[in-house]
C-alpha cells in the first residue's frame, strides 16, 4: 500500500512542470507539503511495524525463558518431595530402633531383679551381655540417625527454597514477557494509524493532481481535507491518542 519518499516526492515534482498560472502554483505548492508528511508517516510506519514485530519476538523469548525456570522450579519441587519421602521413611526406621533400644534397656532393667538359680547364671550373663551390646549399639547410632534426618530434611527445605525462588523468577519473566506483548500490541495499533493516515495522505496527493488536471478547486479541497485527516489519524497514533489500551 505505501510506497517511499521518493516516490511520494515524484507527484510534486511532476506537478511543479505543470504549473502554470496562481492555481497550479498553489496546488503544487499543496502537493509537496502533503508529499513531505507522507514521507515522514510512511517512516514512521514502517518503523511500528519493525517495532512490533521485535517486541512480539522478545514477548516469545521472555516466555520461553519463563517456562524454562518453571521446568526448574517443578524439577526443584520433584526433589524435593523425593527428599521429604526420604526423610519420613528415615524417621521411621529411627522410631522402630528407638523403641527396639528402649525395649532392650527395660529389659537389662528386668534382668537385675529376676532372681534366677545357679544353673541359669551362665545364660543370664549372655543374655545380658546380647541386650547391653544393643543398648551401646544404639546409644552412638540414635544421635546419629537424628542428624541424618535433620541433614535430609534441611535438603529438602532447601530445594523447597529454591523452587520458590524459581517460581518467583518465572512470574516476573511472565509479567515483562505480558508488558512486552501489551506494548507489541500498543505498537500494531500505531502502525495501523500510520497505515490509515498513510492512505488519506495519498488520496490528499492524488486528488490535488487531479485538480491540476481538471483545474478543479472541489478535487483540491478534496485532497486537503483527505491529507489533514489522513495527518489527524496519523498524529493519534504518533502520540497514542483513543488506542483502546
Amino acid at each position: 500500500m505505501s510506497h517511499g519518499p521518493e516516490h511520494h516526492m515524484e507527484h510534486a515534482e511532476h506537478a511543479v512542470h505543470a504549473a502554470g498560472d496562481d492555481f497550479n502554483r498553489q496546488v503544487t505548492m499543496s502537493i509537496a507539503i502533503v508529499a513531505a508528511v507522507l514521507a515522514c508517516v510512511t517512516m514512521l510506519g514502517h518503523r511500528a511495524h519493525n517495532d512490533t514485530l521485535r517486541l512480539q519476538g522478545e514477548a516469545l523469548a521472555i516466555q520461553g525463558e519463563a517456562l524454562r525456570i518453571q521446568g526448574e522450579a517443578l524439577q526443584l519441587q520433584t526433589l524435593a518431595g523425593i527428599e521429604s519421602t526420604n526423610a519420613a521413611k528415615h524417621w521411621q526406621y529411627y522410631q522402630t530402633k528407638n523403641l527396639f533400644h528402649l525395649e532392650s534397656k527395660i529389659t537389662l532393667d528386668l534382668l537385675k531383679v529376676i532372681a534366677l538359680d545357679a544353673s541359669s547364671a551362665e545364660n543370664l550373663k549372655k543374655v545380658r551381655a546380647e541386650y547391653q551390646g544393643n543398648v551401646n549399639k544404639y546409644d552412638k547410632k540414635l544421635p546419629q540417625m537424628v542428624e541424618e534426618g535433620k541433614a535430609i530434611e534441611k535438603k529438602a527445605d532447601e530445594y523447597r527454597t529454591r523452587s520458590d525462588e524459581k517460581l518467583v523468577e518465572a512470574q516476573a519473566k511472565l509479567k515483562e514477557s505480558q508488558a512486552a506483548e501489551k506494548e507489541s500490541h500498543l505498537m500494531h495499533e500505531k502502525g495501523n494509524r500510520f497505515d490509515l493516515g498513510d492512505l488519506g495522505l495519498q488520496f490528499g496527493v492524488v486528488l490535488c493532481s487531479l485538480a491540476i488536471l481538471t483545474k478543479s478547486r472541489g478535487f483540491w479541497l478534496a485532497g486537503i481535507i483527505s491529507a489533514v485527516v489522513g495527518t489527524a489519524v496519523s498524529l493519534s497514533g504518533q502520540f497514542g491518542l483513543f488506542l483502546g489500551h
